[in-house]
């Protein structure tokens, strides 16, 4: 019965070679599993042997490799993305140790419940063990207040356990990533936490809402920063229950996240400056679609923005440069942007795409040498059809991921000498010389605002033409700089967000929210 129960072990410990490693060990197989494994495996071989000799080295065997697949597992459940594959192979190898153990023969009691072990460990830790890094609690699904557009003077605040990283709107409030692997949310209206999300052990490395405000991706690296691939939890941005979670390429920033309400997409290299675009979906976890240029054409490199319900997909071909907006769902082409092409050029060609909250709307700044003209290279347009909706001065564009109001700044020397608002409304610059942050709601242009003592305060330019206001934001003199927020605007953050407008600073500030009226 030893024999039997053995080679039960070994075959285990060669199935986690093959099991998933999580994001702490990406690889297939992993190297220093398959050693493990293969100290294992050959425990199991020597307990075939009868001599003394092969008992003694079957026990040192099946010793070395417990205590290194132990060791293993703990590491990665230190990562905070841990896989099932080590926990398999330590449930395998104690199993061998345990035989290597026993007197021979093996009595079949003691083998039984040996037997019973391994599969018992084995199934638990397949399903078990991934999800023993997380720490989380959940709430009740409720209705999101309005996007705060006017709020109180008196606000509430929020201190972070460890220092901020990002800030977001999404569910009824704002959602908050911190340097201890943990993302919380808050409720605009109260400020109160209303459900938690951790990884221990893990960093965040993005933290972006889906343009309905449902969902919330977040994206861990494990501890050591990871091998090319980091995972992703996606979240109901109401209840903090986890609706899926998968690996995906390593991610710094939501430079390459964007995703619409229900997919994910992606690139795929394929040569030639030629990129296809992967569809996940969001929910299901499961690949929705691919799309690739069609015969003759490429579809080059640009950081991915997505409408609410499209993807974008940049073109180029001998006779016109394009961008796509695909439907979510399918992948097939909704409509196209198209600028003709006289003289196809071996240059590079430029697509900066960005969306504005919500996802109604998409900015389009196009170069190529090749154009037959500089006209719509500058635009704005409707997500879900394409239609126009304005031009953009190429030397002024339109910042429309700030909220429903663009904002069209000039700049000189890396110094901003004029901005307008849409409909024409000239920005004060004055009123705010040392901008930190900025946003616009429906009817105002909001500014976090560094005063001269040192403080902050939020400036609220109407778009009526009314008197302007002021907020003071009572912050602690900032501690040890940790970099910007994840977002990439800076240090600084001000989100118009359900319930609440929240100002926020990377490192360890109190988050501070401004309820809305009415």
């Amino acid at each position: 019965m030893g024999v039997v129960v053995a080679a039960l072990a070994a075959g285990c410990a060669v199935l986690a070679v093959f099991l998933p490693g999580g994001a702490a060990r990406p690889d297939r197989p992993d190297l220093e599993v398959a050693l493990v494994a293969a100290a294992s495996v050959l425990a199991a071989l020597l307990t075939f042997g009868k001599s003394t000799g092969a008992r003694v080295s079957a026990l040192v065997c099946a010793v070395g490799a417990t205590g290194w697949a132990v060791y293993c597992l703990s590491t990665d459940l230190g990562s905070g993305t841990p896989g099932g594959a080590t926990a398999v192979l330590a449930v395998a190898a104690a199993v061998t140790l345990g035989v290597a153990s026993l007197p021979r023969p093996v009595r079949w009691w003691l083998a039984v419940p040996l037997v019973a072990v391994l599969a018992a460990g084995t199934v638990t830790a397949v399903t078990t063990v991934p999800g023993l890094a997380v720490r989380s609690t959940t709430a009740t699904a409720v209705t999101a207040p309005a996007p705060a557009d006017r709020v109180t003077a008196v606000p509430w605040t929020w201190t972070p356990s460890s220092p901020v990283l990002d800030v977001v709107a999404a569910g009824t409030g704002v959602a908050v990533a911190g340097t201890g692997g943990e993302v919380t949310a808050l409720d605009g209206p109260t400020g109160a936490v209303r459900w938690t999300y951790a990884r221990p052990g893990a960093h965040v490395r993005a933290l972006v809402p889906t343009p309905d405000g449902l969902l919330l991706l977040a994206v861990f690296a494990p501890r050591d920063g990871g091998k090319d691939r980091h995972h992703l939890t996606v979240l109901d941005a109401f209840t903090g229950a986890a609706v899926q979670e998968t690996l995906i390429d390593d991610v710094h920033g939501p430079d390459l996240l964007a995703p619409t309400s229900t997919v994910l997409p992606s690139l795929t290299y394929l040569g030639d400056n030629d990129f296809r675009v992967d569809a996940l979906d969001l929910r299901g976890g499961i690949p929705l679609w691919s799309w690739k240029a069609p015969e003759g054409c490429v579809s080059p490199f640009a950081l991915p923005a997505s409408g609410r319900d499209v993807v974008l997909a940049p073109l180029l071909c001998q006779d016109r440069l394009s961008v796509l907006g695909l439907d979510e769902r399918t992948g097939t082409p909704r409509w196209e942007h198209r600028l003709p092409v006289t003289r196809p050029s071996d240059e590079k060609a430029d697509y900066y795409l960005h969306a504005s909250p919500g996802g109604g709307k998409v900015s389009l700044s196009l170069r190529y040498s090749g154009l037959a003209s500089g006209r719509n290279t500058d635009v704005v347009l409707d997500a879900a059809t394409g239609t126009l909706v304005s031009t953009m001065d190429p030397k002024a564009p339109a910042r429309i991921t700030l909220g429903p109001v663009a904002v069209s700044e000039r700049d000189e020397n890396g110094k901003t000498t004029a901005a307008t608002l849409d409909g024409g409304v000239a920005v004060d610059l004055a009123a705010c010389p040392d901008r930190r942050a900025q946003a616009t709601t429906p009817t105002a242009y909001l500014r976090l605002c560094g005063s001269p003592g040192g403080g902050m305060v939020v400036h609220r330019q109407e778009l009526d033409g009314s008197p302007a206001s002021t907020l003071p934001v009572s912050w602690p003199p900032p501690g040890e700089p940790i970099g910007g927020l994840l977002s990439g605007s800076g240090r600084h953050a001000l989100v118009p967000a359900p319930g609440a407008l929240v100002a926020a600073r990377a490192g360890d500030t109190p988050v501070v929210g401004f309820p809305a009226t009415g």
